[in-house]
């Protein structure tokens, strides 16, 4: 929980037309997305997400093991005097069910109502949630953060490999000025993968109308934008919502 709110965007790998399309989705750093599977365990790194409550908050990696999930996260300071933590009561939720699964341990960050407080502007912190297992078969959850203002909410957090290590490639793509490669990654993917109903791509539809609009396409924009009205995907009037507010919809 933000104590000294700053503003918070709907969606933090989302898009602004007004400077860089996709600057809020390009990771940390171009290092290998996925590590393979470590004594038992699976760790993601930057794995992809559709939609965030604090924009400068970030998922370094999550961590699959057999007695716990650990999402790791860290959070820039954008406010004086700015402080966080974390509420005890939150959860990571199964985004496709209603299976919840408890925050076990934190370190890093503070319980509620004790806070960390912000040196200065501009500083960035790390900190690691522990949560009971999450099954293998749930392949989308949700950070959710239980508390009255202000409350951390990661939606759509996608743990498969395939998927997270494709769309990274194309968000590398875009990262070096190469949008039409970028572009046909994404296409790739909805022509593979499209099943008409998980979040992540309503993400990659969101990415496709950006890149098509900022290579002068607004024709291409605006059916890929139908398209994804007329679709069945989980989550879809977030998506929309998300369009709208980013200045997609034109």
């Amino acid at each position: 929980m933000q104590q000294e709110p700053q503003p918070v965007s709907r969606m933090s790998c989302g898009f602004s037309l007004n400077q860089d399309p996709m600057r809020h989705l390009l990771p940390a750093s171009l290092s290998l997305l996925l590590l393979p599977a470590i004594a038992g365990g699976q760790i993601y790194e930057h794995p992809n997400f559709s939609l965030n409550s604090h924009p400068t908050l970030e998922i370094l990696s999550v961590e699959r093991w057999e007695d716990q999930m650990v999402v790791n996260l860290s959070l820039k300071n954008e406010r004086y005097s700015g402080s966080f933590c974390i509420d005890s009561n939150t959860v990571l939720k199964n985004s496709l069910g209603k299976e919840e699964y408890p925050l076990v341990s934190m370190e890093g960050i503070p319980a509620c109502p004790e806070e960390y407080r912000f040196i200065s502007v501009g500083e960035k912190i790390r900190f690691s949630l522990v949560f009971e297992p999450v099954p293998d078969d749930v392949k989308y959850i949700d950070l959710l953060e239980n508390c009255r203002e202000n409350c951390v909410s990661i939606k759509y957090i996608l743990l498969d490999e395939d998927l997270n290590s494709r769309i990274y490639q194309g968000v590398s793509l875009y990262a070096i000025g190469k949008p039409a490669a970028a572009l046909r990654v994404f296409e790739d993917i909805l022509d593979k993968d499209y099943d008409g109903i998980s979040p992540v791509f309503g993400t990659v539809y969101l990415y496709l109308i950006s890149i098509h609009y900022e290579m002068g396409n607004s024709k291409e924009a605006r059916r890929v934008y139908r398209e994804l009205q007329e679709s069945g995907i989980i989550g879809l009037e977030e998506f929309l919502e998300t369009a709208r507010e980013t200045g997609l919809v034109r």
